[in-house]
């Protein structure tokens, strides 16, 4: 509780201090007119609550020399002083109700702007939702940075990350054997797109044919001619044994034979060698058929060349040297998979194969009418010739699929230099992902991905307890505020509230509801001739509105009971209910609040406040001027007394009468007059004008009838006036001349007069 104020070089407020006794109470009371510094109080107690400097320098005062403001609220809880420009604590146990409220929180000017939204979230989330929105306005903030520094983690990495890659699949990529292939097919897949025109040059590889022996041979051998005869084959053995000729003679002879020229014999030269000798002998032999035979032998021995002979073996040594020039080339440029095998024991092969059959053919020839079967010869040749031919396939079949790589790498290959170079980076890339360096840039993202998220996290924990808080007290003061629009018999009510976070800056958002058609506040300025708060509220509406949340406030606040509730001029534009629910309020606070300071130009509001109040310790003060520089100091002070100065001599005048018969009857009757009309006018101010006499009072209960308040005195009230009201006026001019005041019948009406404006008991 705050016992005592004092307010240094503040505005008007120069040197004030609140009296040493009495102290400030648990109701203290500020009566001052305009212009005396209530207004300047209230901004510093509201300055002292939010620990908050500018608004107090923003006041010092003027024409002081430049002093600078002080401020001691000297309090049990510990004294609260502004000194050097700054407070002694961050906040203080203090709730403020005046105009900076309304301003600031629901609607005073012409336009409802996101200040107001975001004043009245304030005001509904209450002091811990606001302290929940502080956090959640701290880590926005750190989640900003944490995002801010992941997004510079990531950016540290982007270029580590291979572009046919998202950062999560890059960031799983284990060391694997086999990113050296893949860089190696790359790279020669870039070395193709830049050697393009070369490897349009480049052939297939040849498919190497299986080399064969002869188709017939084996026929071949084992031909002879059936139809000679064979007495004279035994005297051609004979002669060839003779001269010793051996299996090679038959060659010779058959040779000669094909020279006999005129009967002439192309061996010893002598004519007619055709009588029925050898000559004829030989014919006989060697004749057509046997030709054709021979011819065979040679034909067969010319496709064993062919097939298997020097030059057959050159040109296929040739073409298996082709490929392997070739399969060089194309493996510069495309990753082949494979090698061709190992052809080179083929030609060995291939020669001990034609040897074999070369000479089995050469004895064949020699005596073309022997019949070669199963020669050993020809075994072996077709065992070297079969193991010839399964190397071959081996080698056709990786020929086969060489070609099949590289033909499928003509139809793929990039045309692109740039894409062949970024293919081969994302694998280089690959290859560097658990490099120190990368490895280094990987675990500052982790890191900087983990306090994102622990930022996210707190934060959305944070929003979701924000959310509810904002929830229940939505509901809250959704029903408190139309509680108290119906107390104070406002003619709207307020649709449901609506809390939001947007741009991280709470908001809140409402609508009235008049005559059951609802009316949007909209931000900004609005269209005159649409219905808005602008337009549909009057002053008096918008300081009960004001007034509805701010005990809407205090209702939802759990550490009331330890704070000090600061109202100031709570009743402008108010008419008499609502100044009569308003003094309610502030009864029901005095009981809830530890302390209570209402500041007001109007001292009957105070003195009825006061009086309302009944057993609560109170003290009141005035501010007003002292001396003639007009600097404000404060007074205690008696309300009653202030209340009462106006007709204070009046009710004494009438008294002293009554109980002393002093003063002169004439003029106490006009006392008892004009102290009834002052007493109904302002205690009644809201059933009497102000200038209604007490003739147009009395009308006024008489046309009321039971209902109205003063029902039950209005015999009394209009014996006063028709006592009173005949040496109130003047006389008639035509009629009698009034009769002087009997002083007794005076003081019976005088009597009535102090007990119906409370100043006298009744008498019993």
């Amino acid at each position: 509780m705050i016992s005592k104020i004092v307010i240094r070089n503040v505005g008007v407020l120069r040197a004030f201090d609140t009296p040493n006794a009495p102290k400030l109470d648990q109701l203290t009371l500020f009566y001052g007119r305009n212009g005396r510094g209530k207004s300047t109080l209230t901004t510093v107690l509201r300055a002292a609550r939010d620990g908050e400097p500018t608004s107090v320098l923003a006041r010092q005062s003027l024409g002081n020399g430049g002093a600078a403001p002080k401020v001691v609220l000297t309090s049990t809880a510990g004294n609260i002083v502004f000194d050097n420009g700054k407070w002694n604590n961050k906040s203080a146990p203090i709730e403020v109700f005046d105009t900076a409220f309304i301003t600031d929180n629901v609607y005073a000017g012409e336009v409802i702007d996101l200040a107001h939204d975001r004043g009245l979230f304030s005001v509904i989330i209450g002091t811990d939702g606001v302290a929940l929105a502080k956090h959640l306005e701290r880590f926005n903030a750190i989640a900003k940075d944490c995002a801010g520094a992941l997004k510079s983690a990531e950016a540290a990495l982007s270029d580590d990350v291979p572009i046919d890659l998202n950062r999560e699949e890059f960031l799983g990529l284990s060391s694997s054997a086999q990113y050296d292939d893949r860089l190696d097919a790359a790279e020669r897949a870039l070395k193709a797109v830049q050697n393009a025109d070369k490897i349009a040059l480049l052939k297939p590889l040849e498919v190497i044919s299986v080399s064969a022996l002869p188709a017939h041979l084996d026929a071949v051998l084992a031909s002879t001619v059936t139809d000679i005869d064979a007495s004279a084959r035994k005297r051609l053995l004979d002669h060839f044994k003779r001269f010793a000729l051996d299996k090679r003679g038959e060659a010779w002879i058959t040779y000669g034979v094909d020279h006999v020229h005129d009967d002439a014999c192309p061996f010893c030269g002598r004519a007619e060698v055709d009588s029925q000798g050898m000559v004829t002998l030989y014919g006989q032999i060697f004749g057509e058929v046997y030709k054709a035979h021979l011819a065979t032998i040679t034909t067969t021995t010319s496709d064993l060349e062919d097939a298997i002979g020097e030059d057959a073996r050159t040109k296929l040594a040739a073409k298996i040297a082709t490929n392997a020039e070739t399969l060089s080339k194309w493996a510069d440029y495309v990753s082949l998979g494979q090698d061709l095998p190992d052809v080179s024991n083929v030609g060995g092969l291939i020669a001990e194969a034609h040897r074999n059959i070369r000479a089995v053919l050469d004895r064949k020839r020699s005596s073309p009418l022997d019949v070669i079967v199963d020669a050993d010869e020809v075994s072996a040749a077709t065992e070297a010739l079969a193991d010839t031919a399964e190397i071959l396939t081996r080698y056709n079949e990786a020929v086969a699929a060489i070609n099949a790589t590289t033909g499928k790498a003509l139809s793929t290959t990039t045309i692109n230099e740039a894409a062949a170079v970024l293919a081969r980076d994302n694998v280089k890339k690959r290859m560097a992902r658990h490099d120190p360096g990368v490895q280094k840039r990987v675990d500052a993202y982790y890191r900087a991905k983990r306090r994102d998220q622990r930022a996210k996290d707190t934060r959305t924990k944070i929003q979701t307890r924000l959310k509810q808080a904002n929830k229940d007290a939505a509901e809250h003061y959704h029903q408190k505020v139309n509680h108290y629009l119906g107390r104070f018999g406002a003619s709207f009510s307020i649709s449901e509230i609506t809390n939001s976070m947007q741009g991280n800056a709470g908001q809140a958002d409402y609508g009235l509801l008049i005559k059951g058609e609802k009316i949007a506040r909209g931000r900004g300025r609005q269209v005159d001739a649409n219905p808005t708060f602008r337009n549909t509220l009057s002053a008096g509406d918008k300081t009960t509105l004001a007034l509805a949340f701010f005990l809407a406030k205090l209702d939802h606040d759990a550490t009331l009971g330890c704070k000090t509730l600061v109202i100031d001029d709570p009743l402008s534009s108010h008419d008499s209910h609502r100044r009569r629910e308003t003094v309610n309020a502030i009864k029901d606070l005095c009981r809830r609040c530890l302390q209570v300071i209402v500041l007001s130009h109007d001292e009957f509001l105070l003195r009825d406040v006061q009086q309302r109040c009944v057993g609560v310790p109170s003290a009141a003060f005035q501010i007003e001027f002292s001396g003639g520089d007009e600097w404000s100091a404060a007074s205690a002070v008696d309300l009653d007394q202030i209340c009462r100065a106006q007709h204070a001599k009046l009710v004494d005048e009438i008294t002293a009468f009554v109980d002393a018969r002093q003063g002169d009857p004439d003029h106490v009757v006009h006392n008892v007059r004009r102290v009834l009309e002052t007493h109904y006018r302002r205690s009644y101010s809201a059933y009497f004008a102000r200038d209604r006499n007490l003739g147009q009072i009395v009308k006024d209960i008489a046309a009321a009838g039971s209902a109205h308040p003063c029902h039950r005195d209005l015999s009394r009230i209009d014996n006063c006036n028709d006592f009173t009201c005949d040496r109130h006026h003047g006389d008639d001019a035509i009629v009698v001349v009034k009769q002087a005041v009997d002083p007794d019948d005076l003081r019976t009406i005088a009597r009535d007069a102090l007990e119906l404006i409370g100043a006298r008991k009744p008498f019993i």
